[in-house]
């Protein structure tokens, strides 16, 4: 628009002085033009001298141009080729994962459940909650919670619901080991000095850069008193583990399901990838282990029972990843790629859905250049839904075909329950458990989205490329 209207103002101008000029000269003179004189004058004199002058500008700007190019302009020898540069844009990008934590329900951590992954345990009827027919549900929760251990039913100015309760006493140890390991992994402060200036003692204090985000990420229907209290319990937690308060910020968020908490670890491996912030500690819990949240799923036909085989197993839990940028870590630790995502059309059918998923886990791979056998672990978000555990099977077997499907891949929804936010952080501490102990790569599929298909790897960088994900001596 600025273009346009500097443009008429040039013409608008050239007419205005034209115009001036020669009616002045024609007056002074008394002169008497014709008509042909006032049309070449008056009309065609200030249209060529226009045109004459946008031309000579373009030529101008266009010889500017050529220049200025052939200035920036690298030389042949450093200039990539098209198939370096085209697969460097290809290949997802990565950080580092640091450290893993979880607490569910069922009373194992990752290692007794990787271990179990042949024969995983079922969740058990729960004699507190019952169908319309009075029949016990089925359930996943932690046996002799102290769910009052953080949060109290009364907190003076709001309540609080058994949800919200026993979720935060999950989540207690999980973020109390994962700020430990966040405390190792900062380097140390360098010790302000005091000295005596004009007979005064003066102590420097160090300007200190915030280098470590937590983020804690609830579900939806918890109060905004509830989540009010979270950042000031988790901001005091992090303060009691040693952290200084200058070096961190903590932020309270919710998220609707496992989709948005993948929308989140993708901006995630994007911003601690290019180094903003180095250190990033992802927390969520959840609990589905409440009056209320039972009574609402039976009133939806949501939960599993008697009369509705495909409904969802109420859990709970909590996990937390602590992420890196790889340049700042001392020492060959796993990565997660970037994870991928692709949208199904709402009219696809299962066939298109089981073929997506496979496409989806072998073109990670490809990007990456890992050869399947890397692969010695899938984990996927299937529950009991038998299409789900078709479509996760079948993607893994695309990946690797000699994977032992009985051992080798674990639904964590199957033993686990509905864990909601927890979900996608529960997959990652497994997947970084698996890569640490077995030395392999662990492929993260989610299939239970009814619109998008995902995939996520996570290996040590050096099996994938030397040169790529570099560490820094120690």
């Amino acid at each position: 628009m600025s273009g346009i209207l500097g443009k008429a103002f040039s013409v608008i101008a050239v007419f205005a002085v034209t115009w001036g000029s020669v009616i002045f000269y024609w007056r002074n003179s008394g002169t008497v033009p014709t008509g042909m004189e006032m049309l070449a004058y008056l009309g065609l004199l200030p249209v060529g001298v226009s045109s004459a002058g946008f031309m000579l500008r373009n030529a101008g700007r266009s010889m500017l141009d050529k220049a200025v190019a052939a200035a920036d302009a690298p030389d042949a020898a450093d200039t990539p080729t098209a198939s370096t540069a085209t697969d460097a844009a290809s290949r997802p990008s990565s950080v580092a994962v640091l450290a893993t934590d979880m607490r569910l329900g069922l009373d194992m951590d990752a290692g007794a459940l990787l271990a179990a992954a042949g024969a995983l345990p079922r969740p058990g009827l729960d004699g507190r909650f019952h169908d319309r027919d009075g029949l016990p549900l089925l359930m996943c929760a932690a046996a002799d919670l102290d769910d009052a251990r953080v949060l109290k039913a009364q907190m003076g100015a709001f309540d609080t619901r058994a949800a919200e309760r026993r979720a935060m006493a999950l989540l207690e140890p999980v973020a109390d080991s994962l700020l430990a390991q966040a405390l190792l992994a900062l380097p140390e402060l360098e010790v302000a000095e005091e000295r005596v200036v004009a007979g005064l003692r003066r102590r420097d204090e160090q300007v200190v850069d915030s280098v470590l985000a937590i983020e804690l990420l609830v579900p939806v229907d918890w109060s905004v008193s509830v989540r009010g209290f979270c950042a000031e319990w988790l901001q005091g937690r992090a303060e009691a583990s040693g952290l200084d308060a200058r070096r961190f910020t903590v932020d309270v968020g919710i998220a609707a399901d496992a989709g948005e908490v993948w929308s989140r670890v993708q901006r995630i491996a994007d911003a601690v990838g290019q180094g903003t912030p180095p250190w990033y500690l992802l927390l969520s819990c959840s609990s589905a282990i409440d009056p209320g949240v039972v009574a609402a799923w039976l009133e939806e036909n949501r939960i599993l029972h008697r009369q509705n085989k495909e409904g969802m197993i109420p859990g709970e839990g909590a996990a937390g990843v602590l992420f890196a940028t790889p340049s700042v870590v001392t020492k060959e630790t796993p990565v997660v790629w970037r994870p991928q995502r692709i949208e199904l059309a709402p009219q696809a059918g299962a066939a298109e859905r089981r073929r997506q998923s496979e496409a989806l886990g072998r073109g990670l791979l490809g990007s990456l250049t890992l050869p399947p056998d890397r692969v010695q672990m899938v984990l996927h978000d299937a529950d009991q839904r038998s299409e789900l555990a078709v479509d996760a099977s079948a993607a893994a077997t695309a990946v690797n075909p000699d994977l032992d499907i009985g051992r080798q891949t674990l639904a964590l929804p199957v033993c686990a329950g509905e864990l909601g936010p927890v979900l996608p952080l529960a997959l990652l501490t497994l997947a970084h458990h698996h890569a640490v102990a077995a030395q392999s790569a662990a492929l993260i599929l989610g299939v239970s989205a009814p619109d998008q298909r995902l995939a996520a790897l996570v290996d040590f960088p050096s099996s994938h490329d030397p040169s790529a994900d570099s560490v820094s001596p120690a």
